[in-house]
C-alpha cells in the first residue's frame, strides 16, 4: 500500500504525517520550523539539514510515494518554490513531479473547505485570513510578518503581553512581575531580570517569542485581567481579517484555526461577535499535515 508524506511547517515547529490513501496516520513526528524563506545560502543549508532530519525520521518508519507540504512563507511559482521542491525529491529520492509545496495556508484551507467555499483564519505564530477560489487563485489579508502586523497572533499577544508587564514594573517596580500574566511569563522566561527577557526576546525567533502566548492564555484561566482584554483584543484584530475578506466576497461560512485562537474562550468568542455577518463559524481544529499525507498518498494533487 503507497505511503504519502504531509507536511506542515509553520514558525514553531514543522510536523509531518506518514499515511495511508484512506487518510489514516501511520507515522507522525516534528522537526524544527522549516521557512520558504530562502533569501541567503545559509537559509538554504538550514532547510536541507531540517529536510534531511525529518527523511531519517520518516524513512524508519515507511517510504512515501509522494509528498505534500504547506510551508509557511513559501510562495508558488518563486524559485523558493522550485528549490523546496527540488530539496524534498533529491533527499526522499523522488521525482519531482510526486513532491508538490505550497504556502502553508494552501494545504490548511482544503483541510477545512472545498476550493472557494469559505474564508479562513489562522492565528499560530503569525496571523493571516486566507481564500482559495474554485480556480486556485489565492485572496489574502494580513499576513505580512510581525515588523508590520501579524495583529492577533501568537507573537502579538505574547508582545502585548510582555509591553503590559514591563510599563506596569517602570511606572511601580513590582506591580507588573508580581501579578499573575507577570508570574506566568517569568515561568516562560526563566526569570524577570532584564538581562534574561532581553536575551529571550532578542536572542531567539518569532516562533519562540510567540511561545510565550501560551503564558498568557495560562494567566487568562486564571483569571488575569491584563491578560484577558489581552486575547479579546487578539479575537477583533483576527475578526478585522475574516470581515476584509466577507467585504470583498460575500458572506461565506469562516473558520478560525491555529494554536492562538485556541488560548482561551474568550478570543473566539470576540471574534465571532465582531463578525459583520452572520456566517457559519467553524472553530474546530483538523491536521493539516494529515491532509496533505492523505492527499499525498493517492497522489491528487491540489
Amino acid at each position: 500500500m503507497g505511503l504519502g508524506l504531509g507536511i506542515d511547517a509553520g514558525g514553531t515547529a514543522t510536523r509531518w504525517r506518514l499515511a495511508d490513501p484512506s487518510g489514516q496516520c501511520m507515522a507522525q513526528g516534528a522537526v524544527a520550523p522549516l521557512t520558504g524563506h530562502l533569501f541567503s545560502a545559509a537559509a538554504e543549508e538550514r532547510a536541507r539539514q531540517i529536510v534531511l532530519d525529518m527523511a531519517q525520521a520518516v524513512m524508519k518508519q515507511g517510504r512515501p510515494l509522494g509528498i505534500i507540504a504547506g510551508i509557511t512563507g513559501l510562495t508558488r511559482d518563486t524559485p523558493a518554490e522550485a528549490t523546496m521542491r527540488a530539496l524534498f525529491a533529491e533527499t526522499f529520492e523522488l521525482a519531482p513531479d510526486k513532491v508538490f509545496v505550497a504556502e502553508d495556508m494552501w494545504i490548511a484551507y482544503l483541510s477545512y473547505f472545498a476550493l472557494g467555499e469559505g474564508i479562513l483564519v489562522y492565528s499560530g505564530t503569525g496571523s493571516i485570513g486566507y481564500y482559495l477560489s474554485e480556480d486556485k487563485d489565492v485572496i489574502r489579508v494580513g499576513g505580512r510578518g510581525n515588523l508590520i502586523d501579524d495583529g492577533g497572533s501568537g507573537f502579538w499577544i505574547a508582545r502585548e503581553a510582555l509591553k503590559a508587564v514591563l510599563r506596569a514594573e517602570e511606572e511601580s517596580p513590582g506591580a507588573g512581575w508580581t501579578t499573575i500574566l507577570g508570574t506566568c511569563l517569568a515561568k516562560a522566561l526563566g526569570g524577570t531580570d532584564w538581562n534574561i527577557v532581553r536575551s529571550f526576546v532578542y536572542g531567539g525567533d518569532r516562533g519562540k517569542i510567540g511561545s510565550l502566548a501560551r503564558a498568557v492564555g495560562e494567566a487568562a484561566q486564571a483569571g488575569d485581567g491584563t491578560a484577558l482584554t489581552i486575547l479579546k483584543d487578539a479575537g477583533e484584530e483576527l475578526a478585522r481579517l475574516a470581515n476584509a475578506l466577507i467585504k470583498r466576497l460575500g458572506p461565506r461560512p469562516v473558520a478560525l484555526v491555529g494554536g492562538s485562537a485556541r488560548l482561551h474562550p474568550l478570543l473566539s468568542d470576540s471574534f465571532r461577535k465582531q463578525l459583520v455577518a452572520p456566517v457559519e463559524f467553524i472553530a474546530t481544529d483538523l491536521d493539516a499535515a494529515l491532509t496533505a499525507a492523505r492527499l499525498a498518498a493517492t497522489l491528487n494533487k491540489v
